[in-house]
């Protein structure tokens, strides 16, 4: 897949012999590209299954439990008593403000909330070591040779070579080609985005009644 990569980044720059652009840095700026597709769609995600929480601890860090780099953090679920609860989401100022103003104040988490990139709060701090499902998305493993496999699923890999051809012209400082690339890369991301949300049938018995 890497040799894929290469060929259509070099056939996009006009440098099929590699002239201009050396494959080690053509390798760079496409898991550059592979990492902001993670990143711009999620595509990438991984449930952390079976994760037991501490008691008394209200802050957990995702890139410690995860074994990529964790981006984000979609959802969490806490099981009580034999059934899976899902958390609420709430952004960390009305968080703050609901839910951690008894300080002492131990159950089972029924929130979560993200502070920075990688740190997540739960609310109400438990009070046993509850086990949880963390809905987590990653990015991907890098590319350094064709026997790597791509994690990226399909069609997010498409828009790949657009970005890393961005990358190439905007260190050459080509502004104009710099921008086309950019504006590619989006038009496609959105165009794959559409493409995947469209996939599933939702309800197959609907009539649209």
């Amino acid at each position: 897949m890497l040799n894929t990569y290469i060929t259509q980044v070099q056939r996009l720059l006009h440098d099929a012999n590699g002239s201009y652009w050396t494959t080690s840095e053509l390798t760079d700026y496409i898991n550059e590209a592979r990492n902001r597709v993670a990143q711009d769609t999620k595509c990438l995600r991984q449930v952390v299954a079976g994760l037991t929480l501490t008691i008394g601890q209200e802050l957990y860090v995702p890139q410690t439990f995860v074994s990529q780099y964790a981006i984000d953090v979609m959802g969490i679920s806490v099981y009580v008593n034999n059934t899976r609860y899902r958390l609420y989401y709430y952004p960390f100022t009305k968080f703050d403000a609901m839910l951690r103003y008894w300080v002492n104040y131990q159950q089972w988490p029924a929130a979560f909330t993200r502070m920075g990139g990688n740190q997540v709060y739960l609310a109400p701090v438990p009070n046993q070591a509850y086990v949880t499902d963390w809905d987590v998305a990653i990015n991907p493993n890098p590319l350094a040779s064709d026997s790597d496999p791509e994690q990226i699923p399909p069609p997010f890999q498409e828009p790949i070579q657009y970005w890393a051809a961005y990358k190439a012209k905007f260190k050459e400082q080509s502004l104009g080609e710099t921008q086309m690339f950019e504006a590619q890369y989006r038009k496609i991301l959105l165009m794959c985005a559409k493409g995947f949300q469209r996939r599933i049938i939702p309800d197959p018995y609907s009539t649209g009644g």
